[in-house]
């Protein structure tokens, strides 16, 4: 799985939307519906092969998606305007740039395991190999883009949170307050069996740097 392609796909789609004064979504969020978390990620891997990745969307956190604009380049202003005017177009991109560099033909729910962290509910859901989706229980199972793919970009995602911490101002705050609700997802990323020491370690650096955005 090529995760890394499928974020710059998104970031070119990111950058685009930033630059649209007419930016609107039209997305609705996803309904809890009674779907566990296995039934959840089938309906996201079917939505992406069949190319409506609207559906994909609403299976997801759209907002979360402005923390990897940051961690792909994009600035705190970028971040920011997009948070305000809604990520589910963005997430629907990203979905599609994982779609397009993922064989998903070969791409099953092989286990579930759930968790609780921080009166928080999470469904670690084993994919093929060493794929994993985890989900967050939020009025329902979506899929919790922070927590699955924390440890491919941790690095970027402290640079982003660094810049965050060092400016104020509205854009600023806003993103603080949305960086610092992550750390349940970022505590269930550092949690995952078999990560590098270095990569789990890293995991926990971010985790103190979002207690101290929470303060």
């Amino acid at each position: 799985m090529r995760v890394k392609r499928a974020l710059l796909v998104t970031l070119a789609a990111v950058l685009a939307l930033a630059c649209d004064a007419d930016l609107t979504t039209t997305t609705a969020d996803a309904v809890s519906d009674g779907r566990d978390a296995a039934e959840v990620a089938e309906a996201l891997l079917e939505a992406m092969s069949t190319g409506d990745y609207s559906a994909a969307a609403a299976l997801t956190f759209p907002d979360q998606l402005a923390w990897v604009v940051m961690a792909e380049g994009g600035s705190l202003t970028q971040a920011a305007d997009l948070l305000d005017a809604g990520l589910e177009q963005v997430a629907a991109n990203y979905w599609q740039g994982f779609a397009e560099t993922t064989q998903l033909a070969e791409v099953a729910v092989r286990g579930v395991e759930e968790s609780e962290i921080r009166g928080t509910r999470f469904a670690f859901v084993a994919l093929n190999g060493r794929l994993r989706l985890i989900l967050r229980n939020s009025d329902g199972w979506r899929v919790d883009v922070i927590a699955s793919f924390a440890p491919t970009l941790v690095n970027r995602l402290i640079e982003a949170a660094q810049v965050v911490d060092a400016n104020r101002g509205d854009q600023a705050t806003t993103m603080r307050e949305m960086l610092a609700a992550q750390r349940p997802s970022v505590e269930a990323a550092s949690g995952q069996p078999g990560l590098p020491d270095d990569t789990r370690t890293d995991l926990l650096t971010l985790l103190e740097m979002l207690d101290d955005l929470s303060e």
